[in-house]
C-alpha cells in the first residue's frame, strides 16, 4: 500500500521530464526546499528535531551547492539562489503537526498553488523553482518531494513533478538530505 501511495504522489504532478517542459525558461530562480507541509512517518525523532533538521537541510543545499545544485539535475541555469522565503516558512512549522500516524499523505495541486502564493520574494519576474517536501517515510527509507516551477509575477504554478529518493547518511539532516539528493539524481 505504501508503494502505491508513493507512486500516486509521484505521478500526481505528471511524469514528463521537467527540463523539457514548454513554457519553462532555462534560467530559473531557486527558492529552496519548503518543508512547511511535510509529514514524517515511522521515525523515532520528534517534530521539533525534524523542524530543526529541515532548516539545516535547506542550508546544506546552499553550503554544498555543487553537490546539490538542482539545476544540474533539471538541466536549468540557476540565476538566483534565495532561500529566505522557504527559511521563513520552515521556521514557522508547528512541531506537533510534523509527525503523522499514516504513510498515506500527499499534498494536492491546490495546496501546492497555495504554498507558492505565500512566498515573499525580492524578485518580481522570471521563473521560480522550489522543492516541496511531501512525505519522509522512515519505514520505507523514502523521501517524497515535489519539484515546482512557477511564474514569479503571478505565482501561477507552471509545472510540478513528484520525485522520490532513498534516504541515506549519518544523522537526521544528512539522512533526509540524502533522500533529496537521490531523488534529484533520479530525474
Amino acid at each position: 500500500m505504501q508503494k502505491l501511495i508513493i507512486a500516486i504522489a509521484i505521478t500526481i504532478f505528471g511524469c514528463a521530464t521537467l527540463s523539457a517542459q514548454p513554457g519553462i525558461e532555462s534560467d530559473v530562480n531557486y527558492y529552496g526546499v519548503d518543508f512547511s507541509r511535510t509529514k514524517v512517518f515511522g521515525a523515532a525523532e520528534t517534530g521539533a528535531q525534524f523542524k530543526d533538521a529541515f532548516g539545516r537541510i535547506n542550508s546544506l543545499v546552499i553550503a554544498e551547492w555543487p553537490k546539490y545544485d538542482p539545476g544540474k539535475f533539471l538541466l536549468k541555469n540557476i540565476v538566483v539562489r534565495n532561500i529566505s522565503a522557504t527559511t521563513r516558512l520552515n521556521s514557522e512549522i508547528d512541531p506537533s503537526e510534523v509527525v503523522t500516524t499514516s504513510p498515506e499523505y500527499f499534498i494536492s495541486k491546490d495546496e501546492v498553488a497555495e504554498m507558492v502564493r505565500r512566498y515573499e520574494l525580492r524578485e518580481s519576474e522570471g521563473t521560480g523553482l522550489v522543492i516541496i517536501g511531501e512525505l519522509l517515510d522512515k519505514s520505507t527509507y523514502n523521501g517524497v518531494f515535489i519539484v515546482v516551477y512557477f511564474d514569479i509575477a503571478s505565482r501561477e504554478v507552471l509545472h510540478g513533478q513528484g520525485i522520490a529518493g532513498k534516504a541515506r547518511g549519518f544523522g537526521l539532516r544528512n539522512y533526509w538530505a540524502g533522500a533529496l539528493l537521490d531523488a534529484l539524481k533520479g530525474m
